[in-house]
């Protein structure tokens, strides 16, 4: 849980550096397309360090559901769509990718 907010984090930061890097290379190459470039706006209120350490120590788990899902699986009344598994794993590894 922890490393899928690490590695969250890390996916936010890199469009910002791209973003960066793009206005780096405009403003060096002379250009004046600058101000074309697309912002976003950042709330800098959050803390963010501090919101990933608080999910760290507990992540937001709903331990009600968890037990619903185990005792439904040892049961073998949860249904199981390897398919739908398969795809969903494909397309996070073609995010991861691109």
């Amino acid at each position: 849980m922890v490393e899928s907010i690490k590695n969250t984090m890390n996916r936010i930061d890199v469009p910002r550096q791209r973003r960066n890097d793009a206005a780096a290379d405009l403003s060096t190459s002379g250009s004046s397309a600058v101000g074309d470039l697309p912002t976003a706006s950042v709330d800098n209120s959050i803390d963010t360090p501090k919101v990933v350490a608080q999910l760290a120590e507990k992540p937001p788990v709903d331990t009600e559901a968890v037990a619903r899902i185990k005792n439904a699986i040892a049961q073998g009344k949860y249904p199981i769509d390897v398919d739908q598994i398969t795809d969903a794993l494909m397309d996070a590894y073609r995010d991861l990718k691109s």
